[in-house]
């Protein structure tokens, strides 16, 4: 397979943090982040030498061997959702949210084609490389040309019925005369050419033989009156040549989720979700052989060319490579699962397998680590200085990243936790202590942790009474306020009490919170069209913001002195006098920029910034820093892919730092346009 064009490689950084920095900006930590639905984001290369991954900001190869980035593309818009390397290794066909589908040469880097068209969580080429069938945004399927973009054929419904079914799975037939499609609990098979039906069979999690004679599927059943509730399933063989089963094999206690074929076409194993794997002989109709070595984790079985059988298994944060024969563990790998290493490998399990062949040669049974796979998945809301050198970042769920910006490494704080969301929020407190807020989604419980250097003590949970959606926080010392769906503020005053005081008067979703510098004051902004404060201490609401007209309040902020406060919507920056309660200015904001979501002061006060939405048409988001007194525009830094999630000034005031929903955070020189 040839090399991808190495875009944007900078020479003397091969770890790729300083590739395709914008313009003013010193670093940047993540590597955009992956969206969780389905593997589709990332490609391995048919000689499995190198794999590329679609991120929220741009396309990324790797070398499968050393696991160190290669190049980086597609950097102007990025949101990069589904990702398919051709059969012929020659071309890389991916789309993006804004429904833009590209075909490249992976040599040149040349566009081949774009296609203004959705591509619904679906992509794949035929054997040939000359076509690729979609899932479009109408449930449809099609067969679109790679060279010239046109619709081939479009797969001809049974009834209208079948469009509202999810398909969840797309592929060809090895010698290209099929397109194989699950549609609730039917597989279809289409003439790619004329789009009709011609073959429909019972079952989903399809797999197809090396000849395309035979198509494998699983029928799931769940069984009456157990507890708990347990699926087994049955696999069904179908000759697709005269459409009639010819094996039924029905050992499986759990459902199937892996069916892999032989190269020889004899012999087909099946996988379950709790780690039991059925090897069967399919000339026999029999059970051949059966290994329960890997219960109770998710394994992921493969054939080699030679007709070894290898399987990725995956337990918690340890990924091992097993030749399944054998009963030899070929490798493993010590990997957080919030790391973009267990990411990948759960996303594509052949990419262990791949990695793990490729360094034959120094393949031992130690655990494996690289630097590339431990690196953490940033989600970057809050962000925080600890230091004037040091930021802390939420990661995913788990754990908080310290990332030092002098040396540009990184670290992360774990908690133990069996709370299935994971990190909401969190502050450091004054003693140097981390006050962590995360959630249950199952029971709707936030729950209050203190982590020390020794220790992580739970001190406080809740339970509101609705799940707030899209809820919002922040922290002032031990005080935290939360709220969302309903408007109901929740104040929390740990120093005083286990459970939070209600804040009562919005009639609608919060979206907007912030403490006075004091912590005595909170200012809220709602989906009600008001902005209000609040007294801490009482609870009482002690007047409404003016505004020029009713509109809602994304984004707060006070000024460190606590003399004004900051609120941004639709359009527009307002600036209001704290002791006075009266509009000091009303900053309008540039076409393009007016979806205002996050506001930040500098410690002197001198300086405003503010981070806008994603609004259609937009390639990049601008971060704006604004001269409060005059209310000028000083400078607009364009570099995260989609919203700005959260801002924050470097105590000497000569950084800004901006935190995005592209997974990354970015380190802006503000030197050059700020006094000092």
């Amino acid at each position: 397979m040839p090399k991808p064009a190495p875009f944007n490689v900078v020479p003397d950084d091969p770890t790729g943090k300083s590739w395709a920095l914008p313009e003013s900006a010193i670093a940047r930590l993540g590597r955009g982040y992956q969206d969780p639905t389905g593997p589709r984001e990332i490609a391995l290369s048919p000689d499995e030498t190198c794999f590329a991954v679609g991120t929220r900001i741009g396309l990324w190869w790797y070398d499968v061997a050393s696991m160190t980035p290669i190049a980086l593309w597609e950097t102007e818009r990025g949101l990069i959702s589904i990702v398919e390397i051709s059969p012929d290794g020659t071309l890389i066909a991916f789309c993006n949210w804004d429904g833009i589908i590209k075909v490249r040469d992976i040599q040149s880097g040349e566009c081949i084609s774009q296609i203004n068209q959705h591509a619904k969580g679906h992509l794949t080429f035929s054997p040939d490389s000359c076509w690729i069938c979609i899932v479009n945004v109408d449930n449809n399927i099609e067969v679109l040309d790679v060279q010239s973009g046109e619709c081939i054929a479009q797969m001809e419904q049974e009834t209208n019925d079948v469009q509202a079914y999810q398909i969840s799975k797309l592929r060809f037939s090895p010698d290209g005369q099929h397109v194989a499609s699950t549609i609730s609990d039917q597989t279809y098979l289409w003439d790619p050419l004329t789009g009709s039906i011609t073959a429909k069979f019972s079952g989903r999690n399809f797999a197809f033989s090396p000849d395309s004679r035979f198509l494998a599927s699983q029928n799931p059943y769940k069984i009456p009156d157990s507890k708990p509730v347990r699926g087994t399933s049955d696999v069904s063989v179908w000759d697709i040549g005269i459409g009639e089963r010819i094996a039924y094999f029905k050992d499986h206690q759990h459902l199937v989720n892996s069916i892999r074929f032989s190269p020889c076409n004899e012999y087909m194993v099946t996988c379950d979700r709790y780690g039991s794997l059925n090897i069967w002989n399919l000339t026999k109709g029999c059970l051949a052989k059966s290994f329960t070595d890997y219960e109770k984790s998710r394994v992921i079985p493969y054939y080699l060319s030679d007709g070894t059988l290898l399987a990725t298994v995956f337990k918690r944060e340890i990924i091992e490579v097993w030749n399944i024969e054998q009963r030899e563990k070929l490798q493993s790998y010590e990997l957080p699962v919030e790391s973009i290493g267990y990411k990948w490998f759960s996303k594509c399990p052949k990419l262990a397998i791949a990695h793990t062949l490729s360094n034959r040669q120094a393949i031992s049974k130690k655990t494996l680590t690289f630097s590339t796979l431990t690196e953490p998945i940033c989600f970057p809301r809050p962000v925080k200085f600890t230091n004037g050198e040091e930021l802390a970042i939420r990661g995913h769920t788990r754990y908080i990243a310290l990332w030092d910006i002098k040396s540009n490494q990184t670290q992360t704080i774990s908690y133990p936790s069996e709370f299935n969301e994971g990190i909401k929020s969190f502050t450091f407190l004054p003693a140097g202590d981390i006050l962590v807020v995360d959630w249950n989604h199952n029971h709707n419980v936030y729950r209050v942790i203190k982590i020390s250097k020794s220790d992580a003590i739970p001190i406080a949970e809740f339970t509101p009474p609705i799940q707030l959606g899209n809820d919002t926080f922040t922290f002032s010392d031990e005080s935290i306020a939360f709220s969302g769906k309903g408007g109901i503020i929740y104040f929390w005053d740990l120093k005083h009490s286990e459970i939070p005081r209600q804040f009562i008067g919005h009639t609608d979703h919060v979206w907007s919170l912030a403490f006075s510098p004091d912590g005595k004051s909170l200012v809220s902004g709602s989906g009600d069209k008001t902005v209000r404060i609040w007294n801490c201490e009482t609870g009482e609401e002690v007047t409404t913001l003016p505004l020029e007209k009713p509109i809602t309040t994304r984004a707060l902020a006070f000024s460190p002195c606590g003399s004004m406060i900051a609120g941004g919507m639709f359009g527009k920056i307002y600036l209001w006098c704290a002791e006075k309660i009266t509009i000091t200015r009303v900053i309008p904001q540039p076409e393009g920029s007016h979806k205002l979501y996050t506001l930040g002061f500098s410690l002197c006060g001198r300086y405003l910034a503010s981070g806008t939405w994603w609004q259609e048409g937009m390639e990049k988001m601008a971060v704006r820093l604004w001269d409060v007194s005059t209310g000028e525009n000083i400078h607009t830094f364009w570099g995260h892919t989609t919203d700005n999630e959260f801002l924050e000034f470097s105590p000497d005031g000569t950084i800004l730092v901006s935190g995005s929903f592209d997974g990354t955070v970015l380190l802006w020189d503000l030197k050059p346009f700020i006094d000092r």
